[in-house]
């Protein structure tokens, strides 16, 4: 008895949304060793572009973190906006205290306190380390000091206000804002950020083409091999996917050495910076990079790489195209 023959024919193939999934990991792991491989093979450029990308993320995460240093060790500081209120030699204690307690019933006021002429000497003992020289004199010089706080958002000018109000009092002899360092120092701050954003934008600029001249130099290299690809129906994506890889390699290389050098320059300067702090009896001491840090700086060197390299192939593309 004759067997029915099978059809003979092309069987139409079908691919589940795992199997492209799969494929297309396997591709992008590839391209990302094959990138890794070429740059691998020109050690010396590649050294060079990461060396330049290091130096524009080095210096300005370096004075951000001296800036941000620096404003922690301000903010530590005893630099509370408040009014030095000097009372008359030998003002008797009974009358220290009436002062005390009209200043504290005065309107914008948060806090006072009566820092007495012993106590103010003492201080000033302990701070100025000319105890000695103060023995030598037999007597106390300083008054009695009125110290007023007003209250956390009151301006300079309501300051100035209070303070020509309290030096009206027949028991002071003089009266301050102790507040206009607090001000420079602000205002240094201030300019030092603005600063860092000029100077780390234009240092991240020079590293961004930076990576687009090595990414453009190895396109020319590979421009034959780009043109097959595209003739052959490769798509743009398929086109970029190597040279973006090479972006990220370099850029990832740059994060690590940038991490690298920051924290060895913050152990350098870290010894005559705590010997400077421990001669105003500080523990101030710089601080390293943090881990959030880190991981922020090497995904902003990625990308940073990555965009250099996106631009760079795109520019190319376009001129296939016209």
């Amino acid at each position: 008895m004759n067997q029915p023959i099978a059809a003979r024919g092309a069987e139409k193939q079908t691919s589940t949304f795992s199997s492209r999934a799969t494929h297309w990991l396997q591709h992008h792991q590839r391209e990302a060793k094959d990138s890794f491989g070429r740059l691998a093979q020109s050690p010396l450029s590649t050294l060079m572009t990461v060396l330049v990308m290091t130096i524009s993320l080095t210096l300005p995460l370096g004075l951000g973190k001296l800036l941000d240093d620096a404003s922690s060790a301000a903010s530590g500081w005893d630099g509370e906006a408040r009014l030095s209120i000097y009372l008359k030699e030998e003002t008797p204690a009974e009358v220290q205290a009436s002062v005390l307690a009209r200043a504290q019933a005065l309107p914008g006021i948060r806090s006072a306190r009566i820092i007495s002429s012993d106590g103010a000497l003492e201080e000033f003992k302990q701070q100025s380390g000319y105890g000695p020289a103060l023995d030598q004199l037999g007597y106390n010089p300083l008054p009695a000091v009125l110290e007023v706080f007003p209250k956390n958002n009151a301006s300079s000018s309501e300051m100035t206000a209070l303070r020509d109000q309290l030096a009206q009092w027949p028991e002071v002899a003089l009266a301050e804002v102790d507040i206009a360092w607090v001000q420079r120092l602000q205002s240094m701050l201030e300019l030092g950020q603005r600063l860092l954003w000029a100077v780390g934008g234009a240092l991240l600029l020079g590293g961004l083409l930076v990576v687009g001249n090595t990414i453009r130099l190895s396109i020319e290299s590979r421009r034959d091999e780009i043109r097959v690809i595209s003739l052959l129906g490769g798509t743009h994506g398929f086109v970029r996917r190597p040279f973006i890889y090479m972006g990220v390699w370099c850029g990832l290389s740059a994060g690590v050495f940038t991490l690298i050098a920051v924290s060895s320059f913050t152990a350098w300067l870290n010894v005559p910076v705590t010997q400077m702090a421990s001669l105003y009896s500080s523990n101030f001491s710089l601080s390293y990079p943090s881990f959030g840090t880190g991981m922020a700086v090497l995904a902003g060197s990625s990308f940073l790489g990555w965009l250099g390299a996106w631009m760079a192939v795109g520019r190319h593309l376009r001129e296939l195209e016209s």
